[in-house]
């Protein structure tokens, strides 16, 4: 039986969370969001370790699904008021984007705090 080959980012990704609750990382696509062709990810800044370093955002991948090269090339976004892209995005996904995280920014941080889970955030997030 040969050994299986595992893909180094898979094992790094799978190395940062190994303990923490995978409800606190979230793919949004554009059946929840209302917006074509961008995938968000949000991960509990809590649970990523990431308070302090970045901040609330979320992370915005041009494409239908989740990628190394997205995740490579992945804009944040602030989840301030208003919200603050850091990066370039197309102008119409720009305005889209920003208008989601506006509109769901209390749910947003409440996931990224790690207040509630991502079944949790679903049915409260509203499309643009």
């Amino acid at each position: 039986m040969s050994e299986r080959k595992i893909d180094p980012l898979a094992k790094q990704v799978a190395q940062r969370f190994a303990g923490f609750d995978l409800f606190a990382m979230s793919n949004l696509r554009s059946k929840t969001t209302g917006i074509e062709g961008v995938v968000l990810w949000i991960d509990s800044g809590e649970a990523a370790g990431a308070r302090l370093q970045h901040g609330p955002r979320v992370k915005v991948m041009l494409g239908n699904k989740v990628t190394q090269d997205g995740l490579e090339d992945a804009v944040s976004v602030r989840l301030t008021t208003p919200p603050e892209v850091l990066g370039n995005l197309p102008g119409d996904i720009k305005k889209q984007v920003t208008r989601f995280v506006a509109l769901n920014h209390e749910v947003l941080l409440r996931h990224w705090m790690g207040e509630i889970d991502s079944i949790e955030m679903g049915p409260l997030l509203r499309r643009v």
